[in-house]
């Protein structure tokens, strides 16, 4: 049986898997890592600019409520996600792991493309809080920089793990399939990192998560 953080990321895996919305929403993995994406950023977007991301482009709710309603779970799985990462407590959601079990690799390469998703999204909002770190303090710039690239390219082979192995085989790396299960070792660290930086720029652009965490 499947554990939830909450009551509201039970509902959300509900809605993800309803008759109703199965074609509508993204799988309740990937719309996590949209989440994570949105909570991490060095600014956080209004909801109206994020929420929709959840869907399927061609799609669309069919009522109201159930607009209402889903806007309800994601703002509160939102504000869980903003406390967690305040607290310092950053993993991967429940559920969401990687072994050789096709059934696992699938769970974190959806939350993976998800993340990879709200990032692509964000590119402005990231550049803009390097634009402003420019200004400030260059010289930390380069360092943090190579971070974040590693930090992508975590996401990105666990988001495509065949593309990525092939990738590597096409370098002359042939153990890469074998080895990712203790390169997923340092997946929790890479999260941190990942979120570590967004507060490192958060500190250029003052007054930005104070809007969005629970009082």
């Amino acid at each position: 049986m499947q554990k939830y953080e909450s009551s509201t990321h039970a509902s959300l895996h509900s809605l993800c898997e309803s008759k109703e919305l199965l074609g509508v929403l993204h799988p309740y993995a990937f719309i996590q890592g949209i989440v994570f994406a949105v909570a991490a950023a060095p600014e956080i977007p209004m909801p109206e600019q994020w929420l929709p991301w959840v869907m399927k482009t061609s799609h669309q709710l069919t009522s109201i409520e159930q607009a209402d309603n889903l806007t309800d779970i994601l703002m509160k799985i939102l504000q869980i996600q903003l406390k967690s990462m305040s607290e310092e407590k950053i993993f991967l959601p429940m559920g969401v792991t990687f072994n050789q079990d096709g059934q696992k690799q699938r769970s974190v390469a959806t939350w993976c493309q998800g993340m990879l998703f709200g990032h692509s999204q964000l590119e402005s909002v990231w550049q803009h809080a390097w634009n402003k770190m420019q200004v400030s303090d260059a010289t930390q710039i380069q360092p943090l920089q190579k971070d974040l690239s590693h930090c992508l390219y975590m996401f990105s082979t666990f988001a495509d793990i065949p593309l990525a192995v092939k990738q590597a085989e096409n370098r002359g790396n042939d153990q890469l399939l074998n080895i990712l299960p203790k390169i997923f070792l340092s997946f929790p660290q890479t999260l941190k990192t990942y979120v570590g930086l967004s507060g490192r720029l958060v500190d250029y652009l003052p007054n930005q998560f104070e809007a969005f965490e629970q009082k």
